[in-house]
């Protein structure tokens, strides 16, 4: 302990006094002339442009190129909501605080493509590479900044991230900074320091979760310093940064309980410690290389070890400092065992002070001095070009990520008529490729407004399967048995089918001699050929069937007809099936006799979820027409995970039961 003790700083020393001479200790040495340290700073300065440079060049290289998949596109999908529902959904059931999708709202008041939407991401990379030079020029040496910016210039999941409409290079940056102002706090600077670990910390709570993991270290590194110095400053400073940091936890944890109640509740029950480390370890690894090579995760963990081995030779206290601040939230990671939302970015918060200690070691390897600077911008560019070159694929091409909705807009975009109809297999594939048709010219308008006339002898019908079929069919074979017939074409983009059939119709339903039972289950092929005319609806290929209207802003219909052949008095009984989860839903049944006026027969305006419902009709004179309307209105967009509610009003089946007078009816 008395070791420990003595290893640690007790006189202040400001953040700005460390050495300028690309070597890591602190310990006395002689002091470089005046003109060979200005010399050494221009070098440096240059090699930093370079490598800068370098990292903007990957980051926005075909920035609008690649399709955003689909926790990407959530994000615009979610920022379009007024400010009070971003709130609302962060609370209920999202997974992030909603800061960046506030951000995104204020970028998408300029633009809503592609670009503008990753370039907050993008340039939020480059800074973290200039940011972390600094960082780590001041906490070891300019040297072991350059190749720590060099490490992250070049890093595959730091390059994805920067490309992706994505918070983590925003949560890199803040992670950062509160590193930077915490080490100037515990070498002896005042206020301003304290202020700027509160200020990101609180920033960083409101963009991720992991901010918890670093206000954690962050409180027992100053913890230790109470027990192992035992200053009034330091007394003072676990005091001040307790409140910061109870303000940052506060604020984040009605979005963090908000988040585990609806999602993160743990799959299988705990994982065991040595499972646990195990599992953060490869995580860990997947930061420092998320390509699959196992090489370059080997060789930068072993930087990693060097540059600690060699700081702890030379700077005892900073070594500690940055250990703690890559292995204490690590721990916590493996002792709290939560696995269910686990992946390599949400250790970001780790990677700053990893990469200054890797940075430090990897400096080590260029034994002159003068020369690091140029073998650090030399191999920035060496370990940049395979992206560009044998990496196109995976990061610049329209299909290096996983979602294909781009590329689907633009093909019904090109190939979906005004009166053709459009399913898709889930309601979160379809408000993704929405989102992108709506900036394809008319493609959004066609797709959000499907007409179907009773003229028409024949219904072209699309089905997007986007990693299956919905509840309709488990494989091929059985949607197209289910369907009553093979394609007329198929199309495939980015791994997902797109199937074109053509429907022959039937839209007047002959009766026939009572009793009458008629079920339709509104499955698309018989809801597309058996339908008399449709507005702004849609099936939903989910649950069994149903009927969605297919935009918020314009009311649904579909229109039923049956030709009745019986001149007889009748009672006429229509029971329908419904789902409303959502407030502001309204559905209305309505019914016509020939020519005859339309008639409201029931209408459902409040969320009572999943349920039955029935209109009964006693006509007396004779009709030779019965005509159904179905009218569904969708409310605001309430927050729900898929992008949109439209699924929150569904009419899942109805059925037709017409008998005589005197006989009973039963469902």
């Amino acid at each position: 302990m008395e070791t420990m003790r003595n290893s640690l700083p007790t006189a202040a020393y400001p953040l700005t006094q460390s050495p300028d001479n690309g070597e890591a200790s602190r310990t006395a040495a002689p002091a470089p002339c005046p003109a060979t340290a200005k010399a050494a700073s221009g070098t440096a300065r240059i090699a930093l442009c370079c490598i800068l440079g370098i990292a903007a060049w990957l980051r926005l290289y075909h920035l609008d190129v690649p399709s955003m998949w689909w926790d990407e596109v959530l994000v615009p999908m979610t920022a379009r909501l007024p400010y009070e529902r971003i709130v609302e959904r962060a609370l209920t059931l999202d997974i992030h605080p909603p800061l960046f999708y506030l951000l995104i709202k204020a970028v998408m008041a300029v633009s809503r493509t592609d670009w503008a939407l990753r370039l907050l991401p993008a340039l939020a990379g480059v800074a973290g590479v200039a940011l972390l030079y600094r960082v780590g020029r001041e906490c070891i040496s300019r040297n072991a900044g350059l190749f720590a910016a060099v490490l992250l210039a070049v890093n595959p999941l730091h390059l994805l991230l920067s490309r992706q409409v994505r918070p983590y290079t925003l949560v890199f940056d803040l992670a950062l900074l509160s590193l930077w102002a915490f080490v100037a706090l515990v070498r002896g600077a005042g206020w301003r320091a304290m202020l700027g670990i509160c200020l990101a910390n609180l920033t960083l709570s409101l963009l991720h979760f992991t901010a918890l993991l670093l206000l954690g270290a962050e409180g027992a590194i100053l913890l230790a310093l109470v027990c192992l110095r035992r200053s009034r400053r330091d007394v003072g400073n676990l005091i001040f940064f307790t409140l910061g940091a109870a303000a940052a936890a506060g604020t984040a944890l009605p979005f963090l309980l908000g988040a585990m109640s609806a999602n993160l509740s743990p799959p299988n029950g705990p994982q065991s410690l040595s499972a646990m480390a195990a599992i953060s370890s490869a995580r860990l690894g997947e930061t420092f290389w998320f390509l699959p090579n196992m090489i370059s995760r080997a060789t930068i963990t072993a930087l990693l070890l060097v540059g600690v081995f060699r700081l702890w030779r030379a700077d005892r206290p900073t070594c500690l400092l940055l250990a703690g601040f890559t292995f204490l939230p690590f721990m916590a990671v493996v002792v709290t065992r939560f696995t269910t939302y686990f992946n390599p970015w949400h250790l970001t918060v780790l990677l700053p002070a990893s990469l200054i200690l890797a940075g430090n070691g990897l400096s080590l390897f260029v034994p002159a001095a003068s020369a690091r600077p140029w073998f650090a911008a030399a191999l920035c560019l060496a370990l940049a070009l395979p992206y560009p070159v044998f990496l196109q694929e995976r990061f610049y091409a329209v299909a290096s990520h996983t979602g294909p909705y781009k590329s689907l807009a633009t093909l019904l975009g090109r190939v979906v008529e005004p009166e053709d109809c459009v399913v898709f297999s889930d309601q979160g594939l379809a408000n993704a490729v929405l989102w992108h048709a709506d900036r394809n010219g008319g493609a959004g308008e066609r797709l959000r407004h499907p007409r179907l006339g009773p003229d028409k002898d024949k219904a072209g019908f699309f089905f997007v399967a986007g990693g299956g079929f919905g509840h309709l069919a488990e494989n091929e074979a059985e949607f197209f048995a289910m369907m009553g017939k093979e394609p007329h074409a198929i199309a495939e983009s980015v791994g997902t089918r797109t199937y074109y059939f053509e429907l022959p119709r039937q839209p007047v339903h002959p009766l026939g001699a009572l009793p009458v039972r008629f079920h339709e289950r509104l499955t698309p092929a018989s809801f597309y050929a058996g339908v008399e005319s449709l507005e702004n609806v849609a099936s939903l290929p989910l649950w069994g069937g149903g009927l969605i209207a297919t935009d918020n802003d314009a009311p649904g219909q579909a229109t039923f007809a049956f030709a009745n052949t019986a001149p007889v008095p009748q009672r006429i009984g229509i029971f329908l099936g419904f789902a409303d989860t959502a407030a502001g839903n309204r559905l209305t049944v309505s019914y016509a006799f020939d020519d005859g006026p339309w008639e409201e027969g029931m209408v459902l305006d409040a969320p009572l979820g999943e349920g039955d419902a029935c209109i009964r009709v006693e006509r007396r004179q004779p009709y030779a027409r019965l005509r159904l309307r179905f009218t569904l209105l969708c409310g605001s967009r309430t927050p729900m995970y898929p992008g949109g509610n439209l699924e929150s009003l569904r009419l899942k089946d109805f059925k037709l039961y017409i008998d005589p007078p005197e006989t009973a009816q039963t469902p």
